[in-house]
């Protein structure tokens, strides 16, 4: 039997914005969506990438001699066409201007490594959140490390955009204690204009995991420029589901150095939305979906 591997972009510990208590978010790597706010831009490819910080390097020039490829300049930088993320050169960076995103587990080898924070899932009521990119497009992987978990008593809350096989929901249902659900838009038009994909299946397995009683708590990026005209239909939706929370997530775009780190074309909107907008629409959602926590 073939040995089930998946690939990380990263883990972050002591996390308390992805579920209930102390959390460890794991990031799978690879998206189905381009979301043109995306601030995990190392999560969207589903291959092994390295990035250039120009700012932390020091010219040491230890990652040219160890380069096989011809990728790292003399003097710092990356030719992008020629790297291909074996992460050589961010191993031995002493400043971390080169950063690595991919790395590969078995699920055995990544539950051990997220077992090193039990004690804390333990005291605080938390647990692992597995996230990305989208975590569930590596379903095999999502699903084992997910049982294994469950097995050794730690809570899983699955971080998805829902762009998936229904079947592949049925098989990480067992394991999940609660679905952290992300929703980009209403319309049709406006998700394919912001994600490059129809919302079609992502609000039919919505309304399918309200059907069979999950725990779901869903997560609306707010980019009012883009999706703002689309809040009042998404609480009306939301309104008629079974769902413990809606979390507004106000756009940033602290993830631009990031972009231009991995070498990587931006198209991030320019404005982020005031407080004052952010909360409005926060006071629609408690309006509408009475009964539903709101944050």
């Amino acid at each position: 039997m073939k040995e089930i591997k998946g690939l990380v972009s990263g883990i972050k510990r002591m996390e308390i914005h992805d579920g209930e208590g102390l959390r460890t978010t794991v990031f799978f790597k690879g998206c189905p969506l381009e979301c043109v706010w995306c601030h995990n831009p190392e999560s969207i490819g589903y291959k092994k990438q390295t990035a250039f910080f120009a700012d932390k390097c020091i010219g040491c020039g230890s990652c040219y001699s160890v380069c096989g490829n011809g990728a790292v300049k003399i003097g710092g930088g990356i030719e992008f066409e020629k790297c291909v993320g074996c992460g050589e050169c961010a191993e031995i960076c002493p400043t971390e201007a080169l950063t690595h995103y991919g790395r590969e587990y078995t699920p055995s080898e990544l539950v051990s490594v997220l077992m090193e924070d039990a004690l804390f899932f333990k005291n605080s009521g938390g647990g692992v959140t597995l996230s990305g990119g989208e975590c569930l497009s590596q379903p095999e992987f999502a699903v084992e490390t997910a049982r294994l978990l469950k097995n050794n008593g730690v809570s899983v809350f699955v971080d998805t955009c829902g762009y998936i096989k229904r079947e592949i929901i049925d098989e990480i249902i067992p394991y999940t204690d609660k679905f952290l659900y992300d929703l980009k838009a209403f319309s049709e038009e406006t998700h394919i204009a912001c994600t490059g994909r129809s919302n079609k299946l992502i609000l039919d397995n919505l309304k399918y995991l309200s059907s069979v009683g999950a725990r779901i708590e869903i997560r609306i990026p707010f980019v009012p420029e883009l999706n703002g005209e689309e809040m009042k239909d998404i609480a009306k939706l939301v309104s008629k589901l079974n769902v413990e929370k809606v979390k507004i997530l106000p756009y940033h775009n602290f993830a631009l150095s990031r972009y231009d780190a991995l070498g990587m074309m931006a198209e991030m909107p320019e404005n982020m939305p005031s407080n004052e907008k952010t909360d409005a629409v926060r006071r629609m959602f408690a309006e509408l979906c009475r009964g539903v926590s709101i944050e």
